[in-house]
């Protein structure tokens, strides 16, 4: 029965999801249920997700990346998970990555993820209105950085009014962050700068060293991850207001039953075995954590600023 219906998700407006988030009421898409799907999703604790049929048709499951750098660099760095989800899974994993920060959130609210290393703002969404759940964190923070030219004049945050910063997507953790960091500081987006979007952190330093842009806002782990020569053209301006962990594994809650052996895989393989602490340092994310639900619900008004920052374009 459950592979025969899918869900699509309710559309709703800026306010609306501030509203939801806000007055804590149930997510969208177990409102939208009919009555019987209601009932069998509250029974087996899930979300709509977990009662969608395409995951389940597949041969394999699909390990997703939020598209923070290029796809095939991704693909490089977050290969070592594969033969872990795999052995824990017993089926093949691909690994995935939309082409934009929009695309990823269409296709997670679709269904079509079944595992997902994700952006904060992201997998509170996932957890909140798709009934996802977390399974481990990275110990290092989300540090979203202010760069500039090693060469740049620019000394501080007043030199950049009537410039443009370069952000990876304006969904991006890092980039809600940031941009509320500098409205908490006194620079208006539209007024004081405008945003360029570039569609990776890679490509936020490129268009910043090609004089597309005055600053780019980036990640610190960013910094490690991609080419060194790229990350020693550039320089700290500012460090912005930092977030609880740079990334949060999350699975579909058709997966339900694998949270708990995929949290101690994870963290195992990551905090104890030779390759994983490779993995980690290569990310430099230092370790992964367990989440506590505590952690998730406080990043709610984070996710309230993404939606705000959502009805604002400059």
């Amino acid at each position: 029965m459950a592979a025969a219906c899918t869900f699509r998700y309710r559309q709703a407006s800026v306010s609306d999801r501030v509203s939801e988030f806000e007055s804590n009421t149930l997510p969208p898409p177990l409102r939208a249920m009919p009555g019987r799907r209601l009932f069998l999703a509250r029974l087996l604790g899930v979300g709509a997700g977990a009662l969608a049929g395409p995951a389940w048709a597949r041969s394999r499951f699909v390990f997703a990346v939020v598209p923070y750098l290029p796809a095939r660099r991704l693909v490089s760095l977050y290969a070592p998970l594969v033969p872990l989800f795999e052995r824990v899974l017993g089926k093949p994993v691909e690994i995935s990555s939309a082409p934009d920060y929009g695309q990823h959130l269409q296709r997670l609210r679709a269904g079509d993820y079944d595992i997902v290393a994700d952006s904060l703002i992201i997998a509170r969404i996932a957890e909140r209105e798709h009934g996802y759940i977390p399974v481990a964190r990275t110990k290092s923070p989300l540090e979203p950085l202010l760069v500039v030219p090693v060469g740049a004049t620019i000394q501080n945050l007043a030199g950049l009014a009537g410039g443009t910063i370069a952000v990876t997507d304006r969904t991006a953790a890092l980039s809600v962050i940031g941009l509320h960091h500098l409205r908490e500081r006194g620079l208006v987006l539209g007024r004081d700068f405008r945003v360029l979007v570039s569609g990776s952190h890679a490509n936020s330093l490129h268009r910043l060293l090609a004089g597309e842009a005055s600053a780019a806002i980036v990640s610190r782990t960013t910094l490690k991850q991609v080419d060194a020569a790229l990350a020693q053209r550039v320089r700290v301006l500012d460090p912005l207001s930092t977030g609880l962990s740079a990334v949060v594994y999350h699975i579909a809650p058709r997966l339900a039953h694998y949270a708990a052996p995929l949290e101690r895989a994870l963290i195992e393989f990551a905090n104890q075995q030779a390759e994983g602490r490779a993995f980690v340092e290569a990310l430099g994310h230092e370790a992964l954590l367990p989440v506590r639900a505590e952690e998730m619900k406080a990043l709610d008004p984070l996710v309230i600023e993404f939606y705000r920052q959502t009805g604002e374009r400059d």
